[in-house]
């Protein structure tokens, strides 16, 4: 069997090789036949069978690989190429016969990978079979946020509630849907995700109780950064006020990429760089509470966290800034306008990002220079839209933006201006106070609001939202403001 099994292999090879799939896809179902237990093969026979066109006959090959192997990523990305009617009967031929828990892994991986429809999909079907299953309603709900079906949402949340009131996830999600609407009255909601912590949340790590916003009669208060280094500036901007409230020093736990620019900027905080072990100095003071800054909205008062800021959050390093208003001088005329225009979190990226080439209306409005701040850059897609004569910005100078995020946060401070999908590079213009627009999607996260041009986090953004399927609105109006309309 090892020697017919290494003949197969070559004859498969070598047809991948030469792109004859129909060969391919006959030696791997003959290595299939002889391994019937191993995904590889089966897996690499659904791939040549798509390769080859036959989109209905790689359902089965599919089918066996996941049995054998419930998170193949590979195998469900098989589907993320097909489009229309091809992807539904795809979808439709794998695991007809799968059971609820390999359902619910794949919807878990699918979700992950950005694809919240096909998780909905399979969660529908194990919920048709276990309507009861409080967990799967929840997971079931966070798929139909992300595709802005929020009704459908609140109702798998309530459905979830009834079987068991006490579920932190599904009160956390309502209250994240009544926060988005600008609904205070979610806060109690919101916070119960912290009732019940994760195994590995820095929460369990620390062990202090949970802070309830009253005064620590000069006590340490340490709070600590959760879900990402745009919520990490976003919730640093309530870090002076817990401060106050709480009446004692306070320590921050912060990304390293940020512990640097939060320690210059929030006064009398001490901020220490995310590690394991903990950084000593932690232990050394001592908390008698702590919190993750993410919670901190549901423990100040709402007048402290809804009232405009009157100042920048956050101070970039004036040396850097004034190097940098000198390189982007030497680059082009003013005013300079920093864009970013695509994500890099696999799982938003479709529904944030917008194509370079469809910014051309937006790049053609200024007769200043526009500088990338995308630390990500596809040098293909610049290189196509330059090609098709459209306007493109300049290249980033700096070598590293995603890492040393000091350097993005003076490069910002530096700019006359930034025009930028949400994420990162929105929150640290914001913090910054520098003036800017927010290209935002139709579903954004709580904290950008579901309506409104203005967050009362960062008073010198303009949040131009998104209605329909395309950007094309939402960049002619931002056209429009940059030419001084």
């Amino acid at each position: 069997m090892t020697e017919e099994l290494a003949r197969l292999d070559r004859d498969a090879r070598r047809a991948v090789g030469d792109g004859d799939w129909p060969a391919a896809a006959e030696a791997f179902a003959a290595i299939a036949a002889l391994v019937p237990d191993n995904p590889r093969p089966w897996y690499s026979l659904a791939l040549a069978r798509l390769r080859g066109g036959a989109v209905l006959s790689a359902g089965p090959a599919l089918r066996r690989c996941l049995v054998l192997a419930p998170a193949h990523a590979g195998a469900w990305g098989l589907a993320s190429p097909v489009t229309g009617k091809a992807a539904h009967h795809l979808r439709a031929a794998v695991l007809p016969d799968a059971g609820t828990g390999i359902l619910r892994a794949a919807a878990v991986q699918r979700q992950e990978s950005g694809d919240a429809a096909t998780a909905v999909e399979l969660l529908d079907r194990v919920l048709a079979r276990e309507p009861g299953d409080g967990e799967c309603l929840v997971n079931r709900a966070m798929a139909l946020i992300e595709l802005g079906r929020k009704p459908a949402a609140l109702d798998d949340l309530e459905r979830a509630l009834r079987i068991d009131p006490a579920d932190v996830r599904a009160r956390w999600a309502r209250g994240w849907l009544r926060l988005g609407r600008r609904d205070w009255g979610g806060t109690a909601d919101y916070a119960a995700r912290w009732l019940e912590p994760e195994p590995d949340s820095r929460q369990r790590l620390f062990g202090a109780p949970l802070w309830d916003g009253s005064a620590l009669a000069g006590r340490p208060l340490l709070l600590w950064g959760q879900f990402g280094v745009g919520d990490e500036i976003l919730f640093a901007t309530l870090v002076e006020a817990a401060a106050r409230q709480a009446g004692g020093p306070v320590v921050l736990e912060a990304d390293k990429r940020l512990a640097g620019l939060l320690g210059r900027s929030l006064a009398g905080v001490t901020v220490v760089p995310r590690a394991d072990p903990p950084d000593p100095r932690i232990a050394a003071a001592g908390p008698a509470a702590q919190s993750s800054t993410a919670r901190l909205p549901a423990v100040l008062p709402r007048d402290t966290v809804l009232s405009p800021r009157r100042a920048p959050a956050l101070a970039a390093d004036p040396e850097r800034v004034a190097r940098w208003r000198e390189r982007f001088a030497a680059l082009g005329p003013g005013p300079h306008i920093g864009v970013a225009w695509r994500s890099g979190n696999r799982r938003t990226a479709g529904r944030k990002s917008i194509p370079l080439g469809e910014l051309a209306p937006l790049l053609r409005a200024s007769p200043g220079t526009w500088i990338s701040l995308q630390y990500d850059p596809d040098p293909e897609e610049t290189a196509e839209v330059a090609a098709a004569r459209r306007p493109v910005p300049l290249d980033n100078p700096a070598p590293d933006i995603r890492d040393d995020l000091d350097e993005l946060a003076a490069q910002i401070a530096a700019l006359d201006a930034v025009v930028t999908i949400s994420g990162v590079t929105a929150h640290m213009a914001g913090a910054l106070g520098v003036p800017g627009l927010v290209l935002m999607q139709r579903d954004p996260l709580w904290f950008w609001f579901e309506d409104g041009e203005t967050v009362p986090w960062y008073p010198s953004l303009a949040v131009l939202r998104q209605r329909g399927t395309t950007w094309t609105a939402v960049i002619a109006e931002a056209a429009r403001r940059v030419a001084g309309g």
